[in-house]
């Protein structure tokens, strides 16, 4: 069965997708040490190690990371096998048979801590040719692959370009199709990466059956980012690539992601970012990877005001509840990864032990099939 697992790091990310068919995909990686008895985010590395042993595997098939923010990578070069460097290798550690970044990996200069021992790793395997796919466009690639005294064209086959389905997964290989809407070019604000506008937008469609299921993994795309990928998507007549069953808000619920403007008690998003929520089909689920919603306005995110736009969004397509915080779920006192498994009759999220007891929950409807 196919199934996500979203899990509660506080202002973290880590998603894990296992496939129908025995594949398991990692996107982001954050295992901060624990800050006392009070912090209740799982522990990351053990919680991989339990869902590993689940399907008898001993690594995942590919490990991505959005992007290069601390958020979405602390603590990987204590996890993984990293190839570039013996001080990263070792027993117990857990493989990366592929390794997925944006282009911004590769070529950002100033990088420090875990983003600088991830670059250095894909800057590895991008040299040597194998164990890579790297996301955006060629261009901003050449250059660096010129310096490292390769020929652009012999990398080619390991970029992948926005607005084109990843190759390998179909109806037919993983029941699923994986969308890549960003980044789709190199964004620089000033001297510095746009880490935020280039990080990993993907949109999947999951097959059960006859049916198709859809689902927005929003990494920490701003709303600048969401309105140029929106616009770009519609001008090229590829408005299912919006429709939603399931929507994995952006950057932890912060009202940047949908405007400019917080709002003193809802957030109003821009013009082209309202068109994508209101692409989300009834039943939708909007899962926010963050700490538990404040009650008063606060400098870091999440935002009430942004919380208040999503659950109006779920509420208008028949739930309120639909609307899940993983730092809230099941509960604020005992958070655990929230399991959502994809069936024939939707998105289904598993109910928590930590829960009271009674039946699973089918929060999302099949989607229109579109061309």
């Amino acid at each position: 069965m196919t199934k996500m697992t979203f899990f509660p790091l506080g202002n973290a990310d880590s998603t894990l997708l296992r496939l129908a068919d025995g594949r398991m995909i990692l996107k982001d990686y954050c295992n901060y040490e624990s800050a006392g008895e009070e912090d209740r985010r799982v522990r990351l590395d053990e919680e991989l190690r339990i869902c590993l042993r689940e399907e008898r595997r001993d690594r995942f098939d590919t490990v991505a990371f959005s992007h290069a923010d601390d958020d979405h990578t602390h603590g990987a070069e204590d996890f993984f096998w990293l190839d570039h460097a013996e001080q990263y290798q070792g027993p117990g550690r857990v493989h990366i048979p592929e390794l997925w970044v944006p282009a911004c990996f590769i070529l950002e200069v100033g990088a420090t801590g875990t983003a600088r021992i991830i670059r250095q790793e894909a800057r590895y395997r991008f040299r040597k040719g194998q164990g890579i796919k790297v996301f955006g466009n060629p261009e901003p690639l050449e250059a660096w692959l010129r310096v490292e005294g390769i020929r652009p064209s012999e990398r080619l086959h390991l970029i992948q370009k926005a607005g084109q389905c990843i190759p390998g997964f179909d109806r037919n290989r993983g029941q699923v199709e994986i969308f890549s809407h960003s980044p789709f070019s190199y964004r620089m604000e000033g001297d510095e990466v746009d880490r935020n506008g280039n990080s990993l937008v993907w949109h999947l469609t999951f097959f059960e059956g006859d049916t198709e299921y859809r689902c927005m993994l929003g990494a920490d795309a701003d709303h600048g980012a969401w309105a140029n990928l929106i616009l770009k998507t519609e001008q090229r007549g590829r408005h299912d690539r919006l429709v939603t069953n399931l929507f994995k808000v952006s950057h932890h619920s912060s009202y940047k992601s949908l405007a400019e403007e917080k709002g003193k008690d809802e957030t109003t998003p821009r013009p082209e970012v309202a068109r994508m929520f209101n692409r989300c089909l009834p039943g939708c689920i909007l899962v926010s990877s963050s700490d538990p919603i404040p009650s008063g306005n606060t400098k870091q995110p999440p935002h009430r005001q942004a919380a208040a736009y999503y659950r109006r969004i779920a509420r208008e397509r028949g739930n309120e509840k639909n609307y899940i915080v993983t730092m809230e779920y099941p509960s604020v006192e005992r958070p655990r990864p929230l399991i959502v498994d994809v069936t024939q009759r939707g998105f289904v999220v598993r109910r928590s032990l930590a829960a009271v007891a009674g039946p699973a929950l089918v929060v999302s409807r099949p989607s229109p099939r579109l061309g």
